[in-house]
């Protein structure tokens, strides 16, 4: 072989590996243009306005010492539908996007159609039944085409993080100087036998603690998306010392399962993904075989009695399409005569949707997080172990409550509906990650740290 060939082969060899570094470096796809990347934030942060402003409105506004829980206040709602009206702005540029993509640049609409699927079976069930379709319902079928539209990244989620870690921050402060404006009444201030601090139960800005730790609970996974240290430590302890404030046994369950994925991401770089997969897959098994298999009534605190007696409801064909999407409100009476006031819905996935929407809309979720476990795995090293973190964390708080929201507004619309939407959203056409030179886990290796510039890290 001549000695030209020779470099030549050498050359080949040495930077044949660049392109798909470069991806991994820059993300899943082309680089945005600050356009782009200024739309996707100022969507997040008006659907996170719509989420949480509503409960922000009404702690600040009223009297708590006086609250009942589930009630509503006339300015917490203006609060409220003035966030719906800003987002009108950003859905009408969404709405150009969208036709523009369809028809000119982006032709994958299988992300998106795997992600409407239990929305649009809601809507088929109740239509077919004769049963009014609320807005409520359809709201997240806009929310998806929306993150679809705009390409709305996994790494974008960093600001969800920063967002809730600081609403924990504010929470717990103002809790320790204004006691009066952040507790709720003796409901649950008086729970020291849950307390875990000796102190009150920290409900933040929600009507309840459970709440407030099921939305801070979510925010943990997208805090690994932060490359400086310091940021996903200092995010992640706010968070886990606001948790443990608000004692909830769901949130805490769901703490430990992230320490476990952020053990296994440190020891098993390189085949961390196929572990959090089988991980990701037990915990949905338990989902639908706890509730299943509980005999004691009084188990999980009264959970057993409240799975029971509402899958007692179902009988033939109803297993296969429920009893209706709104049978947890219109039969709220009777359950809580019959079991507690909190039995508003199943307080596991699984028995609240087979339900009120029976096996298929079950289905339907399992399908989801498939296509959402296999789009992850797919992703750069950190924002996969952090889309696959927080599928597991919303197995593990499905297990005892009602996790998966499917209506919107909502309060955990910030914490688990946009996030979900956002990695099922991935275009699978997007570039496949290189993991030879990453090693499994996202980072780029010395030589490409020289041949290219990264973009701003957080």
């Amino acid at each position: 072989m001549t000695s030209s060939a020779i470099t030549s082969q050498r050359t080949h060899t040495r930077t044949s590996p660049a392109a798909p570094t470069r991806r991994a470096l820059r993300g899943t796809g082309p680089v945005r243009g600050p356009g782009a990347r200024f739309a996707a934030y100022l969507t997040l942060l008006v659907l996170w306005g719509v989420s949480i402003s509503g409960p922000v409105a009404q702690t600040l506004t009223m009297d708590r010492r006086k609250a009942v829980e589930g009630v509503k206040f006339t300015i917490a709602q203006a609060v409220v539908d003035a966030w719906w009206v800003a987002f009108l702005v950003p859905a009408g540029i969404t709405l150009f996007l969208l036709v523009f993509r369809v028809m000119f640049v982006r032709k994958d609409l299988t992300p998106l159609v795997v992600m409407l699927l239990p929305s649009l079976w809601i809507v088929l069930n109740e239509f077919s039944h004769g049963r009014p379709v609320s807005e409520k319902v359809l709201l997240p079928i806009g929310i998806a085409i929306t993150l679809w539209a705009l390409q709305v990244r996994v790494a974008d989620l960093r600001l969800y993080a920063l967002l809730t870690a600081a609403l924990a921050a504010v929470s717990m402060a103002l809790t320790s100087i204004a006691p009066r404006l952040m507790y709720m009444p003796e409901s649950f201030d008086l729970a020291t036998d849950k307390a875990l601090l000796n102190l009150p139960l920290l409900a933040g800005f929600f009507s309840h603690p459970n709440g407030n730790g099921l939305f801070l609970t979510f925010a943990l996974p997208l805090t690994y998306l932060f490359s400086r240290w310091y940021l996903r430590w200092s995010t992640t302890a706010v968070l886990v010392a606001a948790i443990l404030w608000s004692a909830s046994r769901t949130a805490l369950f769901g703490v430990a399962v992230w320490f476990v994925i952020v053990v296994l991401a440190m020891l098993l770089r390189r085949s961390v993904r196929a572990v959090l997969g089988v991980l990701l897959f037990g915990l949905c098994v338990a989902v639908v075989f706890v509730p299943l298999t509980t005999t004691d009534p009084s188990a999980y605190t009264l959970r057993g009695a409240i799975w029971q007696f509402t899958l007692s409801k179902l009988s033939g064909t109803q297993w296969l399409d429920g009893l209706g999407h709104s049978w947890f409100t219109d039969n709220y009476d009777t359950l809580k005569d019959a079991l507690t006031t909190a039995a508003g819905h199943g307080h596991n996935v699984f028995v609240t949707y087979t339900v009120t929407g029976g096996l298929i809309l079950v289905s339907a979720f399992a399908y989801v997080v498939h296509r959402c476990a296999r789009i992850a795995k797919s992703l750069p090293g950190r924002e996969s172990v952090a889309a696959l973190g927080f599928l597991c964390i919303l197995a593990a708080l499905s297990i005892t409550e009602t996790a998966w929201r499917v209506e919107a507004p909502d309060d955990l619309l910030a914490a688990m509906v946009v996030p979900l939407f956002v990695i099922g959203t991935q275009s699978r056409l997007l570039p496949a990650v290189s993991r030879s030179r990453a090693g499994g886990t996202g980072e780029t290796s010395g030589e490409s740290r020289r041949t290219i510039t990264p973009p701003p890290r957080w």
